[in-house]
Order: C-alpha cells, then sequence, then structure tokens
C-alpha cells in the first residue's frame, strides 16, 4: 500500500476556526474569556484551534519570517472570528504593538514589509473597533 499524504480535508483551515467561533458570537458572546469550557461546542472549536495552531507551527518551523507571520495569525484569530469585548480587544492591541516592534523595520525584507503592513492595518481596525464598542 502507498503512504498516505494529509489531504487537504484533513487539513485545518484559519477560516474553519474562525467558523468554529463565529457560533459563540451569534450568540452574543463577546470575549473568548467568556467562552464555557465545558461545553462541548467550546471544546470542539478550541481543539479545532490547537489543530490548526499546531499546523501553522510546524509548517513555519525553522523559518523566521513565517513564524512571525504565522503569530500574527493566531494573535488576532479571534478578532477575525468578531469577538469585540473592550478589554479583550484592548490586550490584543497591546500584543500587536509589541509584535510589530519585534517584527522590526528591515527595508531590505520585502516580506518583514508587507507583515509590518500587515500589523498596521490590523492595528488601525482593532482601535476602530474599540471607538465603536467603547
Amino acid at each position: 500500500s502507498f503512504p498516505t499524504f494529509p489531504t487537504p480535508e484533513s487539513l485545518r483551515s484559519k477560516e474553519q476556526v474562525i467558523a468554529a467561533y463565529k457560533k459563540f458570537i451569534d450568540r452574543g458572546i463577546k470575549s473568548p474569556d467568556s467562552l464555557n469550557l465545558d461545553d462541548p461546542e467550546v471544546q470542539e472549536a478550541n481543539e479545532l484551534f490547537y489543530k490548526w495552531q499546531s499546523q501553522e507551527d510546524a509548517a513555519a518551523a525553522g523559518n523566521g519570517d513565517a513564524e512571525k507571520r504565522a503569530n500574527f495569525l493566531k494573535t488576532k484569530i479571534y478578532i477575525d472570528a468578531g469577538f469585540t469585548d473592550p478589554a479583550y480587544l484592548g490586550d490584543v492591541l497591546g500584543w500587536l504593538i509589541q509584535d510589530a516592534d519585534d517584527v522590526g523595520k528591515q527595508s531590505d525584507n520585502p516580506e518583514r514589509i508587507k507583515l509590518r503592513q500587515e500589523y498596521v492595518e490590523e492595528i488601525k481596525k482593532i482601535r476602530g473597533l474599540l471607538k465603536v464598542v467603547s
């Protein structure tokens, strides 16, 4: 028999993770900290998130730029899902600002320039959300 390789269906996507958390947003939950960890649906969503994180980390391992991008995607996943609690948004904003500084300004590295710009856009987006929800 031939070795089996992961098929696209077995891979976890960011969109799957976001969809798994959106149902809680639809129920009025504003912060991931408010999720009931005893709820089987929350456990399922978290498991999907952990599998996706592991997959992203494994794919990026050893590549500094890819690791920074994976960290960025993981940091903003709950925001992408729609959580809007002002305290949580403030926490994420702080993490993103710190991480953006860590990415640094390497004018000779197009990948870093692009990632830094994405950080700037995400920071602006969260600041805009904070104005709306507070």
